[in-house]
């Protein structure tokens, strides 16, 4: 992490980086957060993301006012250059403020802003190579899961599943269908053909996800945006997960049983190739 933080609009050392504890976010988990990742010293793809933080903070009912996303930015990238960083991650977290706890928070309320630089770096080749291990679990969290929120106990607590099973991830399953996995949307091969989850409540609308639908329907791969009952994923082909620092990452086990041939597959092979070549401007 980059030794300064932007803390309502200051820069502070992160040992002295504090908040009250009657912040709401730290209270009911009243915030929403963002991530960017950087690639080459430049913020990849940031005015998806921008657009994506504006709805969960509208969604949210936090109150920036006209001019403090852009602000924000501002700020941020100021801090990008501090940290001297070119391969990074930049996080965003917005709560709605501090007040005396209470269900029902007062009219005016200041938010809190906070704003991280990090080091990132694609997945190991190790991981690309020989894909991770997921097991699948029923889908707890909210049935509002499009808003980027820091309410993630439900998120926190199957990844905490996954690893006591000897997985990396958890894919989550609601009514028998496929979801997402923990901190990524999922993808799956049948055939020639890709399917993802539909952009719905249930899911993360993830600029990943985006970016990966705009590549394939641009090189030809067939792709569909349906339903996927979780007992097919057994007889897939292949399957991976995208995300903003994750990237796509190959799935090869889901509950003990491999996927197609237990190794990542060529579809995987050819997005991920595409992907590296759009965030490299290539």
């Amino acid at each position: 992490m980059s030794t300064e933080i932007l803390l309502n609009g200051r820069f502070v050392p992160a040992e002295e980086a504090t908040i009250s504890v009657l912040d709401r976010g730290f209270q009911f988990a009243e915030s929403v957060y963002e991530v960017i990742r950087v690639y080459r010293g430049r913020p990849f793809e940031m005015h998806r993301h921008l657009r994506r933080l504006r709805t969960s903070l509208e969604l949210a009912g936090i109150n920036l006012g006209a001019d403090g996303v852009d602000r924000l930015v501002s700020q941020s990238l100021e801090l990008l250059q501090r940290s001297g960083l070119q391969e990074a991650a930049i996080y965003f977290q917005i709560s709605s403020g501090t007040a005396p706890r209470s269900h029902l928070a007062p009219d005016e309320l200041s938010p809190t802003i906070i704003a991280m630089v990090s080091p990132a770096s694609p997945p190991s080749d190790e991981l690309r190579e020989q894909g991770i291990k997921v097991i699948t679990l029923s889908d707890g969290r909210w049935a509002q899961c499009y808003i980027k929120t820091t309410m993630l106990l439900p998120n926190t607590a199957a990844r905490q599943r996954a690893a006591e099973a000897g997985c990396r991830d958890a894919l989550f399953i609601r009514d028998d269908f496929l979801m997402e996995s923990t901190a990524g949307n999922s993808f799956v091969v049948f055939g020639d053909t890709l399917w993802t989850p539909p952009a719905s409540n249930y899911i993360l609308h993830g600029i990943t996800r985006e970016i990966v639908l705009e590549l394939a329907a641009a090189n030809g791969i067939p792709c569909i945006q349906g339903p996927i009952p979780a007992n097919r994923l057994y007889g897939a082909d292949e399957l991976f997960i995208t995300g903003t620092v994750t990237e796509l990452l190959p799935v090869t086990t889901v509950d003990g049983k491999p996927v197609g041939s237990g190794q990542p597959g060529p579809m995987y092979a050819r997005l991920h190739e595409l992907y590296r070549r759009y965030t490299q401007g290539e």
